[in-house]
């Protein structure tokens, strides 16, 4: 698949199928996306790779935690700015309402917008739950060249006629 493609292509897929991904494949795709810009060649990432029975088991293991979970809130950092001025906060709130009504959940109903929210912690069914981690040392630059690797994979699971939910 051309690049082009591949970013046109892309969303953040929430319902997955259950098919397995070869190992074989998702070994590639850490070792392709690797050539992503990173500051110095640091290329400060870490992925920690789970499918099969190890992913089920993180799975099992946190279904029946799911309502004492964060929901964005009481995270070691804010996900947006505290006070997000406009147009962004529009468009956050645009972008959920129509996320919501396109799965059949009303703004009303915030026990089901909290399930949907919960289903993050289930990776939506994907088969492959990839963690990417980055040493507490590293700063915003670091940060910036984990976004550009994390992109990377993601494109790159793309090409193999994947999706993938940041």
């Amino acid at each position: 698949m051309d690049v082009r493609e591949a970013v046109a292509s892309r969303f953040s897929c929430r319902a997955f199928l259950d098919t397995p991904v070869p190992e074989a494949v998702v070994r590639e795709i850490i070792a392709r996306a690797a050539r992503a810009p990173s500051g110095g060649n640091v290329q400060p990432w870490h992925v920690h790779v789970l499918a099969g029975t190890a992913l089920a088991d993180l799975k099992r293991r946190l279904a029946p935690r799911m309502n004492e979970l964060p929901r964005a809130e009481g995270s070691e950092y804010d996900i947006y700015p505290p006070d997000l001025k406009e147009p962004y906060r529009s468009r956050r709130y645009q972008v959920g309402d129509l996320l919501y009504r396109a799965i059949g959940i009303p703004r009303e109903d915030r026990p089901g917008r909290y399930r949907q929210y919960a289903r993050n912690f289930i990776f939506f069914d994907a088969p492959v739950g990839l963690f990417f981690a980055i040493d507490r040392s590293m700063g915003p630059p670091q940060w910036s060249d984990l976004g550009m690797y994390i992109q990377s994979v993601m494109l790159l699971a793309r090409a193999h006629g994947l999706h993938s939910c940041a």
